[in-house]
């Protein structure tokens, strides 16, 4: 016996209601949550704000404070082996051996370091002696002292050769101070008997340093033209070979030329040879023209 159930129209109508009330809500619900949702994300996004680009970043460019490349100092640029401009003369400031023409118009004093300058102390010389085995450039910072010139700050040591002698020298520039303000200074020093002298030249920074470099370019050793001992030909060749050597031979060169300079200012410098031909003779031996 199959049973069917029968509804009646009105149970009908009310079940398609409430099927469709369920419908209604549902999709009601979602919708309003969706809205909900977009309005939070619309509300975030008008609150955060966007972040910033990055920063430029800016390279500052690195200038050295000292010149590095070989024989771009003062002083070798400007005294290795130059003579004074043509008709530089004025007074004389001489120290054991060794003399330098000043400017003119340069007022000298005497002390433990003979001075030449001008009137108003912005440019000059002081030059003195040192002991045998003494470093001179342990008594430059008292030479510029005597020129008025302290807190000086000094470049390595070069070899140069000095004046219209040739002189073989020691030099050095410098950054000093002169009543407080930026000065210029270049250090020299020769050796050998009678000729141990140190001296320090000194003008005030951004004015003319001609003075002061033609004075250093002056100086003149005892004998004159500073080949009396007839060795300028081996000193030259020295130095000519030195370019060329290998790096490791490069301090015995340098050594060999320095006593082969000096000894030129001396009527006695043939005798020095022998030393100069020892101090090449791990370096390959000496040229022909020192034997």
């Amino acid at each position: 016996m199959t049973v069917k159930t029968i509804l009646s129209k009105p149970a009908l109508v009310a079940l398609s209601f409430v099927a469709v009330t369920a419908a209604c809500n549902k999709d009601e619900s979602g919708a309003d949550s969706k809205g909900a949702a977009s309005s939070a994300s619309a509300t975030a996004s008008a609150a955060t704000p966007p972040p910033p680009p990055p920063a430029a970043t800016s390279v500052a460019a690195v200038v050295p404070d000292v010149p590095t490349t070989p024989g771009s100092t003062i002083a070798k640029t400007e005294l290795d082996g130059k003579a004074p401009d043509e008709g530089w003369s004025g007074g004389t400031l001489a120290v054991s051996k060794l003399t330098f023409t000043t400017a003119k118009g340069w007022a000298s004093k005497s002390g433990d370091f003979s001075v030449s300058a001008a009137s108003d102390g912005s440019t000059g010389i002081a030059a003195g002696k040192y002991p045998d085995g003494a470093q001179p450039s342990s008594l430059r910072d008292a030479a510029a002292k005597a020129l008025g010139v302290t807190d000086c700050s000094w470049a390595t040591t070069e070899t140069i050769s000095l004046g219209k002698d040739k002189l073989a020298a020691q030099a050095a520039d410098g950054s000093c101070k002169r009543d407080g303000k930026p000065a210029k200074a270049v250090f020299v020093a020769t050796s050998g008997k009678d000729m141990n002298v140190l001296a320090v030249a000194s003008w005030d920074d951004g004015k003319d340093s001609k003075a002061a470099l033609n004075t250093l370019r002056s100086a003149k050793g005892a004998g004159g033209g500073g080949d009396s001992s007839g060795i300028a030909a081996c000193c030259a060749a020295i130095k000519q070979n030195m370019a060329s050597a290998p790096i490791m031979y490069q301090g015995a060169y340098a050594a060999a030329y320095g006593a082969c300079n000096s000894a030129m200012s001396s009527p006695d410098g043939k005798k020095a040879l022998g030393t100069v031909r020892s101090m090449l003779s791990m370096a390959g031996g000496a040229p022909a023209s020192c034997q």
